[in-house]
């Protein structure tokens, strides 16, 4: 019985020749204009399925098991954008960080002084003549403080993009 098994298989081995299973793959492109790919052509959306391109596989692109096969081009080289002045993006990046961390200290600054004059309208009146003039040295820095960080908060948000727009730099450079 089992010589009979063995011979039947050695008999479809021989018999049917062995072919390599090769999947076609398909590409689409949607309205917003991204690519897309599939093996099932049952998965690409009715509406692409006329425009749809079978996509010519190449083995020798496809390293499977095996070392990379090296690239047949040279890779390209991306030259790094500068502005008109030759400043690239670490410069930007650092002087929008600049003003960022300055306004950030004015408003530690701006809050510590409206702390203290919580601080002086809660305690018992000592010397009233003291708590005055005290009292009006922080209104003043106050006013001072948020003079500053108005300008700062303005060269932050439009000079510094404008600054940029005029150089040619990315906005995205001075963003957070």
């Amino acid at each position: 019985m089992r010589i009979r098994r063995y011979a039947v298989l050695a008999a479809c081995v021989l018999l049917f020749p062995v072919s390599q299973a090769s999947a076609d793959f398909y590409r689409w492109v949607d309205d917003d204009g991204k690519e897309y790919f599939t093996n099932d052509p049952a998965k690409i959306p009715q509406e692409y399925r006329k425009n749809s391109k079978a996509v010519e596989v190449h083995d020798d692109r496809v390293s499977v098991g095996q070392e990379p096969v090296a690239p047949k081009k040279s890779p390209v080289t991306v030259k790094e954008h500068k502005d008109k002045h030759g400043r690239g993006e670490e410069y930007w990046r650092r002087k929008a960080a600049n003003l960022r961390l300055k306004l950030r200290d004015q408003q530690d600054e701006y809050n510590l002084v409206l702390k203290q004059l919580d601080d002086q309208d809660r305690a018992p009146d000592r010397l009233n003549y003291k708590r005055k003039k005290s009292h009006s040295s922080l209104e003043k820095k106050k006013a001072k403080l948020e003079k500053d960080m108005a300008r700062t908060r303005r060269a932050l948000e439009v000079d510094l993009p404008d600054e940029a727009r005029r150089a040619d730099a990315y906005p995205g450079w001075i963003r957070e």
